[in-house]
């Protein structure tokens, strides 16, 4: 079998358990809005609400947690196992530091909403359910140090059915909170908050015993090492992290601004716009599990030395990547219409977001490589570049472009100007991170293995 073969097996095999993991985590958020849909309009808004709260804020807590992927695999490759059981509890310290910041931020911002939301009921429901979400932020930090690591050592598996075990239990967790079971109160989309927090808390032990039990040493004090980390190791984490998750902040960000602009083009353009958003959204969650694979694939080649597999390995996932997004963007492509009827009767619906859809479809092709690019530029520990790369090509390009051509009296394109905007904003960042990955995987101190292929 030749490399090539084997890597793609190798990132393919990485990737499925860590989609299935992202697919879940997407499912919780599903779970919440559709079990508070049940019980009012208003709940279902307050969830929708909070969830535009806590979910940007989990996305940069993992987005600086996957830093231990690049740092774990590379030790794990240079057999420094010895110096594994220390990097993790670095990482708890900083899921749980940082959890805990996370939280009080969420709390603090839950003050506010009854200021931003005009219906006093709502604005209730939407500050009870993001200060629940709020204590299980700890636990969702403790739960992403314990995943990256397990992804790191090549057992995303491991996590995938703890995840997957938590998006069912979150069903029947919520229902007591939520519909006042086994003599609970009725605390209606509050109660989706305190299911949540509860499953965090739950998926954090069940990592922790898994860890315990397949990779860690049996006599290792992990905890008395959380209490007091390696300093060093902390300050690469954050190093590495921080412009992750800043990166990932500016993407999520940039769709929810997107959004408020095109409110006042009326519900039918909104809605609309929503399909268009939630499918590509949904597409790209392959995109993303390959390049996540592809920042531990890369840095298992650094960590052993072998600089021109670590290059060669980058292109593999970015050609691998792009394939994937032919394919959605032919699907597309051919069925938007019959996929826009999925969501929705209206036929202006319909229409907008078919035609929204061949939008998407064309930027899952830069969508792809981008993503494939920053992965592989985690990899390589570079991660101050693609948080630059991403804030000019997303904020200044893309949505500056996207507003001008929407609102501008010389365009009035509307919606489809934000669209276009968004290709524009996806293909400068593609062009840009695959520069930037051909310069530093050909930088001089990589060009020479410095151990033979195994």
């Amino acid at each position: 079998m030749t490399f090539k073969a084997q890597e793609i097996r190798a990132l393919l095999k990485l990737t499925f358990p860590i989609l299935a993991t992202q697919l879940a985590q997407i499912g919780m958020g599903t779970v919440d809005t559709l079990m508070s849909g049940y019980v009012s309009t208003r709940d279902l808004a307050a969830v929708a609400i909070g969830t535009s709260l806590w979910l940007p804020t989990w996305l940069f807590l993992a987005g600086v947690l996957v830093a231990l992927s690049p740092l774990a695999s590379g030790l794990n490759a240079a057999r420094r196992n010895d110096e594994l059981p220390n990097l993790l509890a670095a990482a708890l310290w900083v899921g749980i530091v940082l959890g805990s910041l996370a939280g009080l931020l969420l709390g603090a911002g839950s003050s506010a909403l009854p200021l931003l939301v005009d219906d006093p009921v709502t604005a209730r429901i939407a500050a009870e359910y993001t200060l629940a979400i709020a204590f299980g932020m700890p636990g969702a930090g403790v739960f992403l140090a314990y995943r990256f690591y397990a992804e790191a050592l090549n057992e995303p598996g491991q996590v995938t059915r703890i995840m997957l075990t938590g998006l069912l239990m979150n069903v029947p967790v919520n229902a007591i909170f939520v519909y006042g079971l086994f003599g609970m109160p009725e605390l209606g989309g509050v109660g989706c908050g305190i299911g949540s927090s509860l499953i965090f808390a739950g998926m954090a032990i069940a990592m922790a015993r898994n860890t315990r039990k397949k990779r860690l040493p049996a006599e290792y004090p992990l905890w008395r090492h959380v209490l007091r980390p390696v300093k060093a190791q902390v300050k690469e984490m954050l190093q590495i992290g921080v412009p992750i998750g800043v990166a990932i902040f500016f993407e999520v960000s940039l769709f929810s601004v997107i959004a408020l602009f095109l409110t006042e083009l009326g519900p039918t353009i909104v809605a609309g716009h929503q399909v268009a958003l939630n499918l590509s959204s949904l597409t790209f969650m392959i995109p993303l599990s390959l390049g996540m694979a592809l920042t531990v694939r890369v840095g298992h080649w650094l960590g052993s030395g072998q600089y021109v597999l670590a290059r060669r390995t980058a292109w593999i996932g970015i050609g691998l990547n792009l394939g994937i997004s032919m394919f959605n963007a032919s699907v597309m492509v051919l069925f938007a219409a019959s996929i826009a009827r999925l969501y929705s009767p209206d036929p202006a619906v319909v229409s907008t977001a078919a035609g929204l859809l061949l939008f998407a479809a064309v930027f899952q092709l830069s969508d792809a490589i981008q993503v494939a690019a920053a992965g592989a530029l985690r990899g390589y520990k570079d991660t101050v570049a693609v948080m630059l790369i991403t804030f000019v090509a997303y904020w200044l390009i893309g949505l500056g472009l996207g507003y001008w051509l929407a609102f501008s009296e010389q365009m009035m394109m509307g919606a489809e100007g934000f669209w276009t905007g968004l290709v524009v904003g996806l293909s400068a960042a593609a062009v840009a991170l695959g520069y930037r990955l051909y310069r530093i995987s050909h930088r001089p101190d990589t060009q020479t293995d410095t151990q033979p292929a195994s």
